[in-house]
Order: structure tokens, then sequence, then C-alpha cells
């Protein structure tokens, strides 16, 4: 491990580049000089522990643990400067490259940006430069398992609707209930994401609108939490994630259920809440800025068409990249007025169609690898005949999980349900065990999240 001093150097190092950054250009040979001596000492520093992580505790600085002497006036306000700006650590890893480290030391005071640091450093391709809240926040540690993560989504989807209602009776919606209920689905994301999950894809769909904002909510945290985002910038996405839709309370009902194609007027109505959704947040206060932004953008394809149409050149925001992927997954396998939901295998072909322009590609193919082939929860149909419940994924193989037999093959509960994994063979080097197909838990009769 490296000593004190050493940290202590490279922060002021870090402080005094990014105060060059504010008074000159990137290619002035101080800032380069600076950038230059950084990688080589934070290459150095991490051959040895991996990775230097500052933290920002008050006006004192911590650097992979160690206290820096709070002597330095400069360290001081670097401190104030970073925490004014709501980061409470900063994380490079080894191996980050001069380009990484110039990139956030010019982002970094950038005060005129309207995204966050952290999406402008994933869309500059920054990548070992990582910034989030530290873990000692002060926040308890939330009750986890199926029952407490069923508590929480009831309601949150119970805020949606008030907040939908308030929208659509021509008030603005409060941020304060939706920050409240986004707090608590983010404390689960990052400590229960499996139950949370398992909840998304279990939903009744009585009341598909607001469920439908819960879930886009929180699959969007979820592949935000895979990026390493987290603290106040993953409530941000999970908060612009659940108003998303929120322009559809001025779109006629008749048009949203409508189990034909639409004709061009509705069409027209239809595409038009992205534009009112962005006008009903904007408007709102204490939104966050993000919000709109999203909302206007999610029918976008990385190409920009889709809608709105015609307009310019722009580059989509990450937060609306992940949550258009949330949406339209959440839409396909949800039960509607017109028609059934698909099973995840259908979706994932449909999501993944080669050279089509509707999504990030990378972004896309770690959401299927978070959510998997036969995601925790889902009913599934045994070789056997057998009904059983998905409780666990297997990494390298999405077709065989670990599955908890219910049924026997008559359909008849059995009294002590048998836990299998899949991806085992027997003794001769077979698969006793596969999975055939997902199942309809009300064809069934069956709750899953009871054998969870």
């Amino acid at each position: 491990m490296a000593d004190a001093n050493v940290y202590d150097d490279f922060v002021r190092r870090l402080a005094a580049t990014i105060r060059g950054a504010t008074l000159y250009s990137a290619d002035h040979p101080l800032v380069q000089r600076g950038v230059d001596a950084l990688a080589v000492l934070s290459n150095t520093i991490a051959q040895k522990t991996d990775a230097i992580v500052i933290g920002f505790i008050g006006d004192e600085v911590v650097v992979n643990g160690a206290r820096l002497p709070k002597s330095a006036a400069a360290l001081v306000g670097f401190a104030r400067d970073v925490r004014e700006r709501e980061i409470e650590k900063i994380t490079i890893q080894r191996g980050v490259t001069c380009d990484e480290l110039r990139t956030f030391i010019f982002e970094l005071p950038d005060r005129r940006a309207t995204a966050p640091l952290a999406v402008r450093l994933q869309q500059k391709g920054v990548r070992r430069v990582t910034i989030g809240r530290l873990n000692v926040e002060n926040e308890e540690e939330c009750s986890t398992g199926i029952a407490a993560a069923k508590q929480v989504y009831s309601t949150a989807v119970q805020t949606a609707e008030q907040l939908w209602d308030a929208a659509k009776a021509g008030d603005k919606p409060d941020p304060n209930a939706a920050r409240k209920i986004i707090d608590s689905l983010a404390k689960l994301v990052s400590q229960d994401r499996t139950s949370l999950l398992a909840l998304t894809a279990l939903k009744k769909y009585d009341n598909y609108t607001f469920t439908h904002m819960v879930n886009v909510s929180v699959l969007a945290m979820a592949q935000a939490r895979s990026l390493n985002l987290e603290g106040a910038l993953l409530r941000e996405f999970g908060f612009a994630a659940l108003m998303h839709d929120i322009g559809k309370v001025h779109t006629p009902q008749d048009v949203l259920n409508k189990p034909d194609k639409l004709s061009k007027d509705e069409f027209a109505q239809m595409k038009r809440h992205v534009i009112d959704g962005a006008h009903i947040l904007r408007r709102t206060p204490e939104m966050p800025a993000l919000a709109p932004v999203v909302a206007f953008e999610h029918h976008l394809r990385q190409d920009l068409s889709g809608y709105p149409e015609d307009i310019g050149s722009r580059s989509l925001n990450l937060c609306t990249q992940i949550v258009s992927i949330a949406d339209v997954y959440d839409a396909l396998r949800s039960n509607r007025i017109y028609r059934q939901g698909l099973p995840s295998d259908r979706i994932k072909s449909i999501m993944t169609q080669k050279d089509s322009p509707a999504f990030n590609t990378r972004l896309l193919r770690r959401f299927i690898n978070l959510i998997g082939l036969f995601p925790v929860g889902t009913l599934v149909r045994m070789n056997t005949e057998q009904i059983g419940v998905v409780t666990h994924e297997h990494p390298a193989d999405p077709f065989r999980p670990q599955v908890k037999v219910v049924t026997d093959r008559d359909g008849a509960a059995i009294d002590a349900p048998l836990l299998v994994n899949t991806w085992e063979p027997d003794g001769r080097g077979d698969f006793a065990w596969a999975v055939v197909e997902a199942v309809d838990p009300d064809a069934v009769g069956i709750d899953p999240l009871t054998y969870l």
C-alpha cells in the first residue's frame, strides 16, 4: 500500500491540475505536464492498490482509507468544490489513460454543462475514472426479501398513480413524493435487486400504467447500477424513468388502448406525449433536469429516427438510452387489453434484430445479461412436465437456471419443493433437468412469489 505522503502528493497534483484547467486550454503545456504526471503517479499507486479511491468527508480528504492532513487550504478548498457538485467519492482505476484523466479534469469544473458529470464521462468514453457516493452515507440498510420488496413496490405503484392523477388534473406532480419512493427503490436495487426484479416480472395487469412506470424505473436503475452509477445520480436516473411517460395523461384512452393499428391522426396524438411530458416536467418546480430530457427523447432511436421528428443533430442522453430499453422490454412482456405479453426469448429476439437502430447495442447486451433468458421469479415448465420457479440464473448459460420444482407431472403441488440446478449433468453426462418454456402464473394458478 502506498503511504499517506504519496496520496497527499497525488491529491495536491490533482487539485492543481483541475485549477489549471479552469485557466488554460487542454493543449497548454502546463496542463499537459500536469496530466502526464498524474497518469504516471496514479498507475504507480494502482500497481499496489488496483484503484485510488478519494473520499470527501466534510473538509477532509481520505484516500484508500488514509486520512490526509488538513494543513493545506488548497485541499480544504478542493474538498469543498467537489462536494458542492454532490460528489463524495472519486475512483481512479489501474490503467487510466492520459485522455481519460484530461477529460475528467476539464469536465469536473464545467458549471455550464446541463448533463450530470457521470453521464458526460460515460458519453466521452471515460471508464477508469468514476464518481459516486461513499458507502458510509447515513442511511440504514433497508429490509430485504420478497415481503419487504412487495411493500416497497406496492407503495411505489400507489405513488405513481398519485403523480399521474395530479398531472391529469392539470396540477404539478409532487417531486417530493416521487423522490421518497425512488429512494426506497434505489436502496433495494443496490441491496436486493433479485427480489425487486422478480416483482417487476410478476405484476398485476389491472393497473398497467402505474406498474409500467415503476417497472421502467426499477429496470433503469438496475442497468445504471450495473454501470457503477450510484447515489444521487442513480436516483436521478430512477426519477426520470418513473416520469418518462407522464405526457400520456393528455393522450385519449381510446388511442392508448386501441387494439388495431392507429390511424394517421391517432398516431399523431400518440406521438405528442413526448412533447407534453417534457412540458409538464419542465414546468414542475424541483424536478430534476434529466426528467424532461428523457421524457422528450425516449422514443428516439440511435439514428434519431422515431419521434419527435426533425429535431436536428444531437447525442441521446445515456439515461434516455437506458430508459428506452427498459420501456420496450416491459411493454412487450406485459399483458395488455389488446394482447398477451410475450415470453422472454421472443422479446429478446425482437429487441436484438440485426442492424436495428433502436437501441445502443452495448447497453442492450448488458441489459440482456442482467435480466437473463428466464429471470428470477419466472414460472417455467420442465422437460418432466413439472412446474417450477426460477430462483437463480446461470451466468454462463441463460438456458439453464436453478429452478425450484413445485408440482408433480399432473400439476398437483408437492409437499417438499425440489431445488435443481439444470446445468448439472448426471452420472452419464446427460442433463436430467431442462426448462422447456415460461408459463403464465394465472393460467396454472400458482403465485411464484410464495416460493422465493
